[in-house]
């Protein structure tokens, strides 16, 4: 029979990384792990969790390949803002002819992503009948493998298909909800997102007063879990559910500073984040790593001039020259956003959520809303107070040019944070990098219509091949 190839077994990511997370886990020899000694306790149950989070950050195979990051930034030099100055690694991203169903990329994030999804599955089928120090505990763990499901769903279904909105009924993605080998078919881009929306919401409901603290960065407690699904709310242009959890989300969680966004981003312990992965020494994949790849202070993949990532002068030229965002870039347009030389440096954190983002969102919920123009210009106000050293921030556009202002905004804040091709998607817009210090001949495609399906992967032809539930019909165009 043939299966879906890459489904792991719930015990591979931790088995292989459980040992790397000594400075916050108690496990136990890898020798001696059973299923009953991994999924009989609730602690057993999030050590699996845990060593998928660890997967999902991991150095596989080659130095474009780190993970979530590596995809956030292989996500973001597809649109304008990024400047790619000489073809290497993430060169075909850049290009936007990095789709094709038997290419590194569609493969690497198409089998990061379902491998930890079988392991998220294992932890919520045996969660229930483990025993537990607390019950809140219980309610933890299983709140940490749904919500992270949810995220490796929604991350799929935004590369391997088009946006949800206009394409409810569109092919989907196989939707796995338990441990098993069975191929299953496409199924509906609504199937997915209704999936990806109970799971959050089931998770919210887990974590709303539980009184197990967050153990970890990396880990979903009940602020993240609404951030989450405020993302999916906003690609969905469900406005209010967007605004309503985006507000949850940052409840109590002050905006960084001026001070704090200058700060390098490579340090949680600098900065407000919601969500991050943690990085230390040990675990650096060095010259494999995001920062390898985009900061360019230190002697990676950038700094050392093999591929600079620059930021567009078109952007740049929209910002005000007091914006701290301004400030950080240079005359050659280096950007120092990601700047961890003498600091983190290899061994940098990973952002994932911070609360400038749900502002963000929630402000741009609102604007679409209508009637709501003052409460989003208080909020992007708000934010423009943190960001500006003397310049007014105040905000009187309403109606269409208060979303592009929001809209400008979430470019300001959010570069190099990985939005960008979930952005022009759910906007459906194309790219232009004419008129910016793009050079032609490293990015090659100077513009892409809207919804073109260079933006999305085609599903691998392994899982063609292998899936007995899918034939070459099923293949994105």
């Amino acid at each position: 029979m043939k299966i879906l190839k890459y489904m792991s077994i719930a015990l591979l990511s931790m088995l292989i990384f459980s040992a790397c997370e000594k400075e916050y886990l108690d496990t136990v020899p890898t020798n001696e792990l059973s299923d009953k000694a991994v999924f009989g306790t609730a602690q057993g149950g999030l050590t699996v969790v845990d060593g998928a989070i660890r997967y999902m950050r991991a150095y596989i195979n080659t130095h474009d390949d780190f993970g979530i990051k590596a995809l956030h930034l292989a996500s973001d030099v597809m649109g304008e803002d990024i400047v790619v100055v000489r073809h290497h690694w993430f060169g075909w991203d850049y290009k936007l002819e990095n789709r094709n169903s038997t290419y590194r990329r569609v493969n690497q994030t198409w089998e990061q992503l379902y491998k930890v999804i079988n392991d998220f599955n294992n932890v919520i089928v045996n969660i229930d009948g483990a025993s537990a120090d607390t019950e809140d505990q219980k309610k933890y763990v299983k709140a940490q493998a749904l919500a992270y499901r949810a995220f490796c769903y929604f991350t799929l279904i935004e590369h391997y298909q088009q946006t949800y909105k206009g394409n409810e009924s569109a092919p989907g993605i196989p939707l796995k909800l338990e441990p098993s080998v069975e191929g299953l078919g496409r199924g509906t881009v609504q199937g997915v997102y209704d999936q990806i929306t109970k799971d959050l919401d089931d998770a919210i409901a887990l974590l709303t007063g539980n009184t197990h603290g967050k153990e970890h960065i990396s880990h979903i407690d009940m602020y993240t879990a609404h951030g989450l699904r405020a993302r999916v709310a906003l690609v969905m242009n469900d406005w209010s559910t967007a605004a309503t959890h985006a507000n949850s989300a940052r409840d109590g969680y002050a905006l960084n500073s001026a001070t704090q966004f200058s700060a390098g981003f490579d340090d949680k312990a600098e900065m407000t984040w919601m969500w991050g992965l943690e990085v230390n020494e040990e675990q650096s994949t060095i010259y494999a790593s995001f920062f390898s790849h985009l900061d360019m202070t230190i002697g990676g993949y950038a700094g050392l001039g093999y591929s600079p990532k620059l930021i567009s002068s078109a952007l740049v030229a929209q910002m005000t020259a007091d914006d701290v965002r301004r400030t950080l870039v240079n005359a050659s347009f280096v950007n120092f956003k990601f700047a961890s030389a003498g600091g983190k440096e290899f061994s940098s954190d990973y952002v994932m959520m911070r609360p400038e983002e749900m502002l963000l969102i929630e402000a741009e919920a609102l604007a679409r809303q209508g009637g709501n123009d003052a409460q989003a210009q208080a909020l992007i106000k708000e934010l423009r107070d943190q960001r500006y050293s003397s310049s007014s921030t105040d905000v009187s556009e309403t109606g269409a040019a208060l979303i592009d202002v929001v809209l400008l905004e979430r470019r300001f804040e959010l570069w190099g944070e990985g939005f960008t091709q979930s952005d022009l998607m759910r906007l459906k817009k194309g790219v232009d990098r004419n008129g910016s210090n793009h050079d032609p001949l490293v990015a090659k495609n100077m513009t892409m219509p809207a919804g073109s399906w260079n933006f999305i992967y085609q599903i691998p032809q392994d899982e063609i091949d292998n899936n007995d539930a899918l034939t070459e019909e099923d293949q994105n165009p």
